[in-house]
């Protein structure tokens, strides 16, 4: 008897659910708007070529072409390209794990030792913007003060520290 309750349980069960109403369809997503239109591609024009005027020195009689000298008068010659400026001198740190600050006074401080407190170290090299720098960066001289140098990062993104002058290599 009790597997019959539980076979009619089962049954009642299984009509409920087939007889459940279904869930209703999710609205489709709208389309994403179009792409805006690219502009015109702007290619760089040349002048045409200089057209050989009729001059004395043409023939009279049609037909001949004129001679060889008034034809190269007419094209110019092609301009010589004018060779790049040399790159400004590159300095470099002395050794690997140099350190410089965008703030001198935070330099001067962490040079002076900033009483060996790891806090205060940390605190400083936070607040004046110092980085580790290696000798495989190229830098330029911006300018000097006493015995600090501010140098500008040539050979990476926009950069500006200043260091102490004996821990740099000049070119």
């Amino acid at each position: 008897m009790i597997r019959h309750r539980h076979g009619l349980l089962c049954a009642a069960l299984i009509a409920l659910a087939a007889c459940a109403a279904e869930p209703p369809a999710e609205e489709p997503l709208p389309l994403p708007p179009p792409p805006p239109p690219r502009p015109p591609l702007i290619r760089p024009t040349t002048p045409p070529p200089p057209v050989a005027q009729e001059s004395e020195a043409t023939p009279d009689t049609p037909g001949e072409a004129p001679s060889q000298d008034v034809a190269a008068a007419a094209v110019p010659p092609p301009a010589e390209p004018v060779p790049p400026a040399p790159p400004p001198p590159a300095w470099r740190v002395v050794r690997d794990g140099v350190l410089g600050c965008a703030d001198p006074a935070s330099l001067r401080l962490l040079r002076q030792g900033a009483d060996n407190n790891p806090r205060v170290i940390a605190e400083t090299r936070a607040a004046g913007g110092c980085r580790t720098t290696f000798r495989v960066n190229a830098w330029t001289v911006e300018a000097q003060d006493g015995g600090l140098v501010r140098m500008r990062l040539t050979n990476g993104p926009s950069l500006t520290l200043w260091f102490a002058r004996e821990d740099l290599v000049a070119p």
